[in-house]
């Protein structure tokens, strides 16, 4: 099962957002995931029920370009409650590494997405790794600021 068999960008997509929902559930965000084909939101998460935040998964096999999104068909919306989370994977099954997570505010997608071939497309450029990668603390405090 070593052999690299190519997979599609749904296949891409389903494994990123249910990599993100087991995250998630690791960090005690409960995290539902929304109906396959709903075009803006792809996670509901909570704590407590009492506050919930939107998430959108954008998840690539990192064949070329591994740090750079399409977004959508339009410019994205900006919200303080819904976020982006990039996820590039290996296709390589015996790769047992974590998949590369970045978790990037809507505000900031929004605001940096430039146009390319009439899709908005985001990027990670090198050296801004620090500020998404991994920042789970962000969904976090998103949903304690509703609970204080």
């Amino acid at each position: 099962m070593s052999e690299i068999v190519k997979r599609s960008s749904k296949n891409a997509g389903d494994a990123g957002e249910y990599f993100v929902a087991y995250m998630l559930s690791r960090l005690g965000i409960s995290a539902a995931l929304t109906t396959s084909g709903s075009s803006a939101v792809d996670i509901i998460a909570t704590i407590d029920g009492s506050k919930s935040i939107s998430i959108q998964v954008k998840g690539s096999w990192a064949r070329s370009q591994p740090r750079q999104w399409m977004v959508g068909k339009h410019m994205p919306a900006a919200s303080p409650d819904f976020f982006y989370v990039f996820c590039n994977m290996s296709e390589d099954i015996a790769n047992k590494n974590a998949p590369e997570v970045f978790i990037v505010p809507s505000e900031v997608v929004a605001s940096n997405s430039t146009w390319h071939h009439s899709a908005p497309l985001f990027k990670v450029a090198k050296g801004e790794d620090e500020k998404y990668l991994d920042r789970w603390d962000f969904i976090w405090l998103a949903l304690e600021r509703s609970l204080s």
